[in-house]
């Protein structure tokens, strides 16, 4: 039964005497009126205190603007739950390991997101487990102690969840399964504690730049009812107008705690997942490396991830243009290809690449080996080849680029040949980029292991190259693959370190 919440707030003592005032003015001929007004009141007190509520504040991705939470939680002494791609540590626009190691010495806990941030329910098992149990390692080896987890996208399965408890995790946070004015109409105003399924922890729908303050406080106040658990999830803490939209301002924010560290009254406090769930931390179990040598669906022919694109692929891009994507039945073999048309183009690219990923959809390079990529394709304008390497802590970067192709109307394999892959390097990805308005259809993608040094046409850009190349941002699409969970893509230049794809929970 979904429950009412308060419309008005108490005093901090749990007794309104304006309310009590009235109530001895309109009996004032009787004075056995008064003692039933007191003890509505102090029952009323009595029963949220014997139901207390804990208000987890939590933090995804790992965000490097997430520190100016800290300052804030410092004032009002709440301590929160930073929920970290392991792989994206130290990348540019992320929380280093130094900053990792000044939240947890300021008694906030450190939990895992894992390695990439991929939609785990859409993963080989494998995959999934190299993601949750080495996202877990990689943290750990940085010196915290893990025992909290958050799902990429709240996206799970009974292999998902299963698996996090593999990893030796405690539990394991969904989103949006709790009432608010942002969504879950009959959903209950809080989870359970104990909770009904620890690797399954129900909590309100992301904060984002639409919600206000009220509504924040509406949700403490509907789930103070009941009692249990309350958890927030905060991605970006941004002031200005160039904010990401899963951002919470700072004024919101030191609003939001100043008010809710007067709710200790009615047995509200702040809590860390980790003080809620309790638990002895686990040993630590870590999943083998890939050893995946070969591209997963060349042919692009299975789409069943729901995503609208090939399973193992992504779309990827950036700067001022417009892609449309469409999965067509002009294709080179098989049934299906995929066609990209550009338009409004000033700068940047739209691409194509498998899946940033961990190895599932990605194939394993050694150091120092070269290795031949080919597209079939036809196209109306020019394109080229973007390469990207990831190395051993889950980092996909730019690597290089080959020459541009002409405009081909019929079907033509494109090939490129790569330098010998960098230091470090154990990933490799790419996509046949298209860089002005027109359009490209791809299909049949190969990989294979080069003869052992370049060839002549391979093109090493450098860091001085006017061109720039792009990534996908962690959220893949900003075209709403991953619905409200996904961001804008963001642009790198040659030879810059890039974080992992995600999407933004």
């Amino acid at each position: 039964m979904q429950r009412r919440r308060r419309k008005h707030r108490k005093p901090r003592g749990g007794f309104d005497f304006r309310r009590a005032r009235t109530k001895l003015a309109v009996c004032a001929a009787a004075l056995l009126c008064v003692l039933p007004a007191l003890a509505a009141e102090s029952s009323t007190a009595s029963a949220s205190l014997a139901r207390p509520l804990a208000v987890s504040l939590t933090f995804d991705d790992g965000n490097a603007d997430q520190l100016n939470a800290l300052p804030i939680l410092q004032k009002y002494n709440m301590k929160g739950t930073f929920y970290i791609i392991s792989g994206s540590v130290g990348a540019p626009g992320y929380l280093t390991q130094a900053d990792l190691q000044t939240i947890a010495g300021a008694g906030h806990e450190i939990g895992g997101h894992t390695v990439t941030h991929p939609d785990l329910a859409t993963v080989p098992a494998d995959e999934a487990k190299r993601q949750i149990c080495n996202d877990r390692a990689a943290l750990a080896g940085m010196g915290f102690s893990v025992t909290s987890f958050a799902y990429p996208y709240a996206s799970l399965n009974t292999t998902v969840k299963n698996t996090a408890r593999t990893c030796g995790y405690n539990s394991a946070r969904g989103l949006g399964d709790i009432a608010s004015a942002h969504g879950c109409a009959g959903c209950p105003a809080a989870e359970t504690t104990p909770p009904r399924d620890a690797f399954e922890l129900r909590a309100l729908d992301e904060d984002d730049n639409t919600w206000t303050l009220e509504q924040m406080q509406s949700a403490v106040t509907a789930a103070e009812n009941i009692g249990g658990l309350l958890t927030f999830t905060f991605h970006h803490v941004c002031d200005g107008t160039g904010c990401d939209e899963l951002s919470i301002p700072t004024t919101r924010l030191d609003q939001f705690l100043s008010w809710l560290s007067t709710r200790t009254s009615v047995g509200t406090t702040v809590k860390t997942i980790n003080q809620v769930i309790g638990g002895a931390v686990k040993p630590i179990v870590t999943a083998p490396a890939s050893t995946n040598t070969t591209l997963a669906n060349t042919s692009l022919e299975s789409s069943t991830s729901g995503t609208g694109f090939p399973d193992c692929y992504m779309p990827g891009g950036y700067g001022a243009n417009t892609p449309t994507w469409t999965r067509t039945t002009d294709a080179h073999t098989g049934t299906y290809a995929e066609r990209l048309d550009v338009t409004g183009y000033t700068d940047g690219d739209a691409k194509l690449l498998p899946t940033f990923d961990l190895g599932a959809c990605t194939p394993t390079v050694t150091a120092g080996s070269t290795y031949t990529v080919g597209v079939w394709y036809k196209s109306t304008a020019i394109t080229q080849f973007a390469l990207y390497y990831r190395n051993t802590q889950g980092f996909w970067q730019y690597w290089t680029s080959g020459p541009w192709l002409d405009a081909a109307p019929g079907w033509t394999q494109g090939t490129f040949t790569t330098p010998p892959a960098p230091a470090g390097a154990v990933g490799l990805s790419f996509g046949l980029a298209l860089i002005a308005n027109g359009s490209v259809t791809t299909d049949d993608y190969s990989f294979t292991a080069g003869s052992g040094a370049a060839a002549a046409a391979a093109i090493q850009a450098s860091p001085t190259s006017p061109r720039r190349f792009a990534v996908p941002s962690r959220n893949s699409v900003k075209a709403g693959v991953f619905g409200k969970h996904a961001k804008p893509l963001v642009p790198s230049k040659p030879g810059q370190v890039i974080a992992p794809v995600e999407p933004g929970d």
